[in-house]
């Protein structure tokens, strides 16, 4: 993260922060996997056991942050930055981090991306997610959804009854513009008729999700449940409830 210049004018800078904290939070964005909705790693598990390694649900879910750190080193220091290969960099470093020989990597990846075309692998809603929606739209809140996906994540949403709590669901298959592209946000504030410092963002990437809504202008808040995303300084979160606290 770039320093926080000091000014040398400190009623200026008085002034700009009487300024930001003046602008209304008008709407609240999601990421969709890895914050409303999570890997079923419980089926995971079982799918990547064998005779010998038995795997559990929460060292799956923890060998996660590997490839999120992997995934984050490729997005930030290559030149191609690509999502895709970035995803797949991402997938490689997480089944090595849980445990699972490298000879046989690529064929669980080729077993998850098959049981993910046939039903999402994001499918666990956690508990309070759902109530945490409905308080924001009490609230009056307009709500989005903002997610990297191949054009399944509006039907997703509805099959687990989270689409009645949004006023729009992006899926940038759909698009044409994944994130960390600047542009996929815009569109969603466009759809919300909305300025960026207006919105607030969530999602569980960095180099994906936080500097996607960062060039967009929105703050965004980084999904961090365990407590282990440890190699970059941004606000963080535990639960999309606590992205913007309802007064």
């Amino acid at each position: 993260m770039a320093a926080k210049s000091k000014s040398s004018s400190p009623p200026k800078k008085s002034h700009r922060a009487k300024s930001a904290s003046a602008t209304a939070v008008k709407a609240l964005l999601f990421d969709f996997g890895g914050t409303l909705a999570f890997l079923d790693y419980e089926l995971l598990a079982r799918e990547f056991s064998r005779s010998g390694r038995k795997l559990d649900a929460l060292g799956l879910e923890l060998a996660e942050y590997r490839g999120r750190a992997m995934i984050d080193r490729y997005m930030m220091n290559s030149l191609e930055r690509d999502p895709n290969r970035g995803y797949e960099e991402f997938l490689r470093e997480w089944l090595g981090a849980a445990g699972i020989p490298e000879e046989e990597i690529r064929e669980c990846g080729e077993r998850f991306q098959k049981i993910h075309r046939e039903a999402t692998l994001w499918r666990v809603v956690r508990p309070g997610t759902r109530e945490a929606l409905e308080r924001l739209r009490r609230a009056g809140y307009k709500l989005a959804i903002v997610s990297n996906a191949e054009g399944q994540v509006e039907g997703d949403a509805h099959r687990f009854g989270l689409a009645e709590f949004f006023d729009t669901i992006i899926d940038s298959h759909v698009v044409g513009v994944a994130k960390p592209d600047p542009r996929i946000f815009q569109i969603a504030l466009e759809r919300l008729r909305i300025a960026p410092n207006e919105a607030r963002y969530a999602g569980d990437i960095y180099s994906i999700d936080m500097l996607g809504a960062r060039a967009a202008g929105i703050d965004g808040k980084l999904i961090d449940q365990h407590d282990r995303y440890d190699w970059v300084d941004h606000p963080k979160i535990r639960h999309v409830a606590e992205l913007h606290r309802v007064e």
